[in-house]
């Protein structure tokens, strides 16, 4: 198993199960994608076929439920059946993906059977917001985003922040996005198979810096590159917005109700608002761009939506930091700091991005928990350490939980979306590495198989590249 359960009690024995299985499930699992993740998590050998209860169960055969407790969900496995029980469809999706974790493959007779072992599991996870974010470049395919969706429900992540890269073709503005951009109707399948995974999706879009649409470093613009009549849109460099202009504020309000309908309810938006590069820290533009933030926080928060916005341009990196954590800090005083944090609507949650802190506790979130603010950590797949120190700190300062960030780096970076989701659950600094790489192999090949296509095996679409 890739999850170490919080209650596990191994009862001897052992259920076999081969063939098509029958099962009695509330209406939240009898959905195409739980019936696509039967058939590949038992290795193409059994299909599913569901008979509808109003209870939040998932049953075969024989085996009662077990009482919840403090736990979300419960499982129990007789030689007789199987039963799994919660109090919501969230939960019950999650106890469903722990237990296809408890598959493993079986000779039976000539052909393949699943075999589970006998026992009583109670689950609940440490950390209530595992969140994780994905990025649509103009490189990614639809497959790699829906595969990714897939690993995250099988990961039992809680959210997925959706961040389109001037891959999204908008109403609102044709040069939002580069000419084989995708459309609504192309995202809105993956869209329905992410909530049917139990996941809630926040959208996102950069309302400060990151303007371009595109990474720094390759100097692309996806606005000024197809029409630089628009550049009045922007900062000077263009790295920016121009949030002082109604027009600006006005296209981005535009925005957040397209994302929003396209990715349907939810409690949250992403707004961004990190790196804004040339911004100067006088008092007139800390009042700006608190205020810009405060006006989209109450708007939404009409809609019942909280934002979330990255916390690097709030933060002062203090000397008695500890000198082994690079932190990643842009107000240039303590006083800037203070100055903004308390400006800024206490709804706003930050999200804390510390990717070069690798020893736990990361002290810049305690500046904005101490602030009154919730606060996400957000570790990246940089490190081992990296992402332990990140989710250890958020089970020691209680904050609200973690956001695993993705970026470029999924090539290589895979075994640390599930390195982060397993340390919700559960510790993390005694996963052995090579360990983790076989089991995220593993995990994919279940989630979304690919029929021999060797650029979709694993999760780098080459095995050798010019800069070994």
């Amino acid at each position: 198993m890739i999850f170490h359960p919080h209650e596990f009690i191994k009862t001897g024995g052992s259920l076999v199960l081969s063939g098509d299985a029958y099962a009695l499930a509330h209406p939240c699992l009898n959905t195409d994608i739980i019936k696509d993740f039967w058939h590949s998590f038992t290795y193409q050998s059994s299909t599913l076929r569901m008979t509808e209860t109003e209870t939040f169960v998932f049953s075969i055969g024989h085996a009662a439920p077990l009482p919840l407790g403090d736990c979300d969900y419960s499982i129990h496995i007789k030689e007789d059946g199987i039963c799994v029980c919660a109090e919501n469809e969230k939960n019950l999706i999650r106890g469903f993906m722990t237990l296809l974790d408890c598959f493993r493959a079986t000779d039976h007779g000539d052909a393949l059977a699943i075999e589970l072992d006998c026992c009583q599991i109670k689950d609940k996870p440490m950390i209530q917001n595992r969140m994780v974010h994905f990025c649509i470049f103009p490189e990614t395919e639809l497959w790699e985003l829906q595969r990714f969706v897939r690993l995250c429900g099988a990961l039992k992540y809680t959210h997925i922040v959706l961040e389109f890269w001037g891959m999204l073709q908008y109403d609102s503005m044709q040069e939002l996005s580069w000419s084989h951009a995708y459309t609504k109707q192309q995202i809105a399948p993956i869209i329905r198979e992410t909530r049917d995974l139990g996941l809630e999706i926040i959208p996102m879009f950069n309302h400060w810096g990151h303007a371009a649409g595109s990474r720094v470093m390759h100097g692309k613009h996806v606005v000024l590159d197809q029409n630089p009549a628009l550049q009045s849109y922007f900062s000077e460099d263009g790295w920016c917005w121009d949030i002082r202009k109604p027009k600006v504020k006005s296209l981005l309000r535009q925005i957040r109700s397209e994302l929003i309908a396209l990715c349907g309810s939810g409690d949250y938006f992403h707004i961004g608002c990190d790196e804004a590069y040339g911004f100067t820290f006088t008092k007139s533009n800390m009042d700006m761009i608190c205020d810009y933030i405060n006006e989209i926080a109450e708007e939404l928060q009409q809609q019942g939506r909280r934002i979330i916005a990255w916390g690097d341009m709030f933060l002062y990196r203090y000397p008695q930091y500890n000198p082994k954590n690079i932190y990643t800090c842009s107000a240039p005083s303590a006083e800037a700091e203070q100055y903004m944090l308390a400006r800024l609507h206490r709804d706003v949650i930050v999200a804390d991005w510390q990717y070069q802190a690798a020893e736990a506790p990361v002290e810049t979130a305690a500046v904005f928990a101490k602030a009154g603010f919730d606060c996400l950590l957000c570790p990246w797949d940089s490190g081992r350490r990296q992402t332990n120190a990140a989710v250890a700190t958020v089970k020691e300062y209680g904050l609200m939980g973690f956001l695993h960030t993705t970026w470029h780096t999924l090539s290589k970076g895979m075994p640390y979306v599930v390195l982060a989701a397993i340390g919700g659950f559960d510790g993390i600094d005694q996963r052995e590495a090579a360990l983790l790489s076989t089991q995220s192999a593993a995990l994919l090949r279940k989630v979304m198989p690919i029929g021999g296509d060797y650029k979709k095996a694993g999760w780098s679409k080459i095995q050798v590249s010019s800069l070994w």
